[in-house]
């Protein structure tokens, strides 16, 4: 039993060494992230890092809205290093710059929460601008990670996660006596933004070629179409969890939303282990060969188990907020293990998915993503703006729980060959990740 556990593991080696590293990714911006806003919680008000939290959020929020399926398309069309798959990555990269910048513009005209009128006030041009030149960056980091996986460069991703991370920390020595919300914008969002604009510059280093907007392959057609279904589905797909922090932000006060990120970045942190998990099989699951229903189960076991672990040490340190925080932070100690414990079903819906990606199993898609962002988001816009943070809790738990059961039984279904009756929407093909 044990040699057949160590064949399986050496069969699968790409899958669980992209795995590792990007779990210690994770790790590293789950590190550098909590220390960064615990050291600016203890440098600043509990208001200024309200506002500094909900327009880095905004930036998050932005840069995921803007992806087009972008990072979906590049795994599957331009995951090589051939000259097309530079073509294909250069405009897709174009095609990044191009819809965040209209997206940050669209929402700060049109969302416009409390922390965006102080940006404005701030000053009425350099404050958006700002903000965009921040979304654009975020968002080419974001297609700039999944190019990098593609050529299974797992120590860039890790080694960006971690100068992201770490150059923060110089950047709290400032001190400023007047809009001090804004330098934390400045100091949260500008690393990772400026790692997107250098990183896509550098690329060609790693790659082996420049960028090309010509000629245009033969697959491009086929790439838009498939970049323009699956962001339908990724934005469904991973609406809860960029929209949740926006739903909160636009409902409570300063102070509440700031309780709120401290609970919800752990939380974020723990949801984002299945989600690399399920980006690593869906790289190596679509290539010729894999056994991809043995490398299912292997994600489905590590995933799983280690969102175990994370809610039980979450459940059981939940005063340590308190304690490094202050009790100004005593909602994030009690949000926590509500939070943490929604990255358990999470793990099983994430790697299901990935399977019905790989899979091109299109209804199954449809119906796993649906059902994940409804179950979560419907009761959140109700609870809320009733019952403020802790009704984000309750609906994102309860909404996960759902989503699993529906996930679990879609690969039930397909196991017997019983592809759920939905209407096509094409094939889904990845998940971009959260920074």
């Amino acid at each position: 039993m044990l040699h057949g556990l160590r064949r399986r593991a050496s069969g699968h080696r790409h899958l669980l060494t992209g795995s590792v590293a990007l779990v210690l990714t994770a790790v590293v911006q789950a590190i550098t992230g909590a220390l960064f806003w615990l050291i600016a919680a203890r440098r600043y008000s509990q208001t200024d890092v309200g506002y500094g939290t909900a327009l880095f959020t905004s930036v998050l929020f932005v840069s995921f809205v803007a992806g087009l399926g972008q990072p979906v398309a590049v795994a599957r069309y331009a995951a090589g290093r051939a000259r097309a798959d530079h073509v294909l990555y250069t405009w897709a990269a174009a095609a990044t710059l191009a819809a965040s910048t209209l997206v940050a513009l669209a929402y700060l005209v049109v969302v416009t929460p409390p922390a965006v009128d102080q940006l404005r006030g701030w000053h009425g041009m350099i404050g958006p601008g700002v903000f965009v030149i921040l979304c654009v960056g975020s968002a080419l980091s974001l297609l700039l990670d999944v190019r990098l996986m593609t050529q299974r460069r797992w120590g860039l991703v890790l080694a960006r996660a971690l100068l992201v991370g770490l150059v923060r920390f110089p950047l709290l020595a400032v001190s400023l006596h007047h809009d001090r919300w804004v330098w934390l914008l400045v100091m949260a969002a500008a690393p990772m933004a400026v790692s997107g604009y250098v990183g896509t510059l550098l690329l060609p280093r790693v790659t082996g070629d420049r960028h090309r907007f010509g000629p245009v392959p033969s697959t491009a057609r086929a790439m838009v179409g498939y970049s323009v279904v699956n962001w339908a589905s990724t934005l469904t797909y991973q609406a809860p969890t960029f929209a949740m922090p926006v739903i909160v932000l636009v409902s409570v006060s300063a102070n509440r939303n700031a309780s709120f990120y401290v609970a919800w970045g752990v939380a974020s942190l723990a949801c984002y282990v299945p989600t690399a998990i399920g980006q690593v099989l869906l790289t190596e699951g679509g290539r010729d060969g894999a056994h991809l229903r043995s490398q299912v189960r292997l994600a489905v076991v590590v995933a799983g188990g280690l969102m175990v672990m994370g809610a039980v040490v979450a459940t059981l340190g939940r005063d340590v907020v308190v304690s490094l925080y202050g009790s100004h932070y005593q909602d994030a100690a009690n949000l926590l293990p509500r939070l943490v414990a929604a990255a358990v079903p999470w793990a099983v819906t994430s790697v299901y998915l990935t399977e019905a990606r790989v899979r091109h199993r299109s209804g199954a898609t449809v119906l796993i993503t649906s059902a994940l962002s409804l179950a979560i988001l419907g009761p959140a816009l109700v609870l809320v703006p009733r019952d403020g943070i802790d009704g984000a809790a309750s609906a994102f738990l309860v909404g996960n729980v759902a989503a699993a059961l529906v996930a679990l039984g879609v690969h039930v279904q397909g196991r017997r060959g019983l592809e759920p009756r939905l209407p096509a929407a094409g094939a889904g093909a990845g998940m971009t990740l959260a920074p």
